[in-house]
């Protein structure tokens, strides 16, 4: 009995739902973690009297936290377990939480958010997770619910904010340090193991485990562990991710994922300030950024709401060619007040909704063994572009680039990444034509 294939074709059980609900809650405390540091800027700044230049740095320690902590960290959700690596690296977000609230200068929090962000970063494994526990016929509408988990993670940091007095900038940090210590002992004590990391690298006890698992999700025990993948046997090795025709999808999702995140990132960094320069009002430019956050969450339920019809990749090509196009537009129509509010929304639909497909489909090119790594690390790359993209924006715009030539220019990468997931599809395709069977990893996503 391929067990894994019977888990994805059957309904998804309160066991699934848990585990994918807790995710879930995790990414959207990533989302909190991350922006509750904008919001304590500020009054931080002033009370300890931090340089524009180190206020900078502690913007952008998390961020280099993250894009270290997936690359660093994501293979051993491969080798030990996605459960276990979720667990370290919530260890490592409470111990980070807990340096902010108590650090005394500037320079101990600069510490306490790499700290964070390495264990946000080593949480990127959490994309195949979902993926993995998700049926086959809600995989994509389940990916676009998760996320929105970030989006909506910093949105409750704006709210949370608002209710401290900015002097008590610190409580955000202890609220982020509470919320973590909960999540930590919820994921210690309800978060289960992937089964498909079970079947592909079967640590001690695996075949008990499944078995338990299976118990509870209504589905009959196995008398023996099932036979591995010849993909999970053969591509036991990181280096496989790189090799042959694994390595020509990898080029074309890590290559498509990096494009998304110099566009995405420099339109969320710098449209509030480009749309208040050229209108002359602060508040066009705010209202712009935070259209273009609510355009995210909506674009992340667009694409569950699509993923009920159609295959996530062919979603995921649309919504990166319309990205460019807005980009594009956006760029010949600069300057325009309630056009830009518009294509902001616009934007943010198309971006966070790539962003959602990347996590949908992202799983599908790995086996089992190599999931978390091969996603992980896709993650982690497009870390990196996020941190480039917005210092690179800021010399071509001393160098005399119009704002509205910088749009033109972010069109080409979005181009391309559309290219690369088209080539992508193509490779899949071929290899599901050559599949006479669905394979023991959700590695192909077919029409609703």
């Amino acid at each position: 009995m391929d067990v894994l294939a019977d888990i994805r074709a059957s309904k998804m059980t309160p066991l699934q739902i848990r585990a994918i609900a807790i995710a879930l809650a995790l990414i959207i405390l990533d989302g909190f973690e991350i922006a509750v540091m904008s919001f304590a800027a500020k009054p931080m700044s002033d009370e300890w009297g931090v340089s524009s230049g180190t206020l900078g740095i502690v913007l952008s320690g998390s961020l280099f936290g993250m894009a270290a902590g997936a690359i660093l960290f994501s293979p051993f959700g491969d080798r030990y377990g996605r459960r276990t690596l979720t667990i370290v690296s919530m260890s490592m977000v409470v111990v980070g939480m807990v340096l902010a609230v108590i650090s005394p200068n500037v320079a101990t929090m600069i510490v306490a958010r790499v700290l964070t962000g390495l264990g946000i970063g080593a949480m990127s494994q959490l994309n195949a997770y979902v993926s993995e526990f998700a049926s086959e016929k809600r995989r994509g509408t389940v990916v676009g619910i998760y996320a929105t988990g970030f989006p909506i993670g910093a949105a409750l940091a704006g709210i949370v904010a608002g209710l401290f007095d900015p002097a008590d900038w610190k409580n955000l940090f202890v609220v982020g340090t509470v919320l973590s210590v909960v999540l930590l002992v919820l994921a210690w004590t309800a978060l289960p193991e992937s089964i498909d990391f079970l079947v592909a690298r079967r640590p001690k006890n695996a075949l008990e485990r499944i078995n338990s698992m299976l118990g509870k999700m209504g589905h009959p025990a196995l008398k023996e562990l099932p036979e591995q993948t010849s993909a999970d046997r053969h591509n036991a090795r990181l280096g496989a991710i790189f090799t042959g025709t694994t390595g020509i999808k990898t080029l074309a999702l890590w290559l498509a994922y990096a494009c998304l995140m110099a566009a995405y990132y420099f339109a969320n960094s710098w449209i509030p300030k480009l749309v208040a320069e050229s209108t002359g009002d602060v508040q066009s430019g705010t209202t712009v950024g935070t259209v273009l956050n609510l355009g995210g969450i909506i674009g992340s339920l667009l694409f569950a709401a699509a993923a009920f019809r159609w295959i996530p990749r062919n979603i995921l090509m649309t919504t990166l060619g319309l990205g460019a196009i807005g980009y594009a537009v956006y760029g010949a129509a600069f300057g325009v007040g309630w056009l830009a509010i518009t294509l902001g929304i616009f934007l943010g639909i198309v971006a966070v909704g790539s962003v959602a497909g990347f996590y949908a489909v992202g799983p599908t090119v790995y086996p089992a063994s190599l999931r978390g790594t091969g996603v992980g690390w896709m993650v982690g790359v497009g870390r990196l572009v996020s941190i480039v993209s917005p210092i690179g924006t800021g010399f071509l715009l001393e160098s005399g680039w119009t704002a509205g030539n910088l749009f033109y220019l972010m069109a080409v990468p979005l181009a391309v990444g559309t290219i690369c997931i088209v080539t992508l599809g193509r490779i899949q395709q071929r290899e599901e034509s050559a599949i006479d069977g669905p394979v023991a990893a959700p590695n192909d996503l077919v029409s609703k």
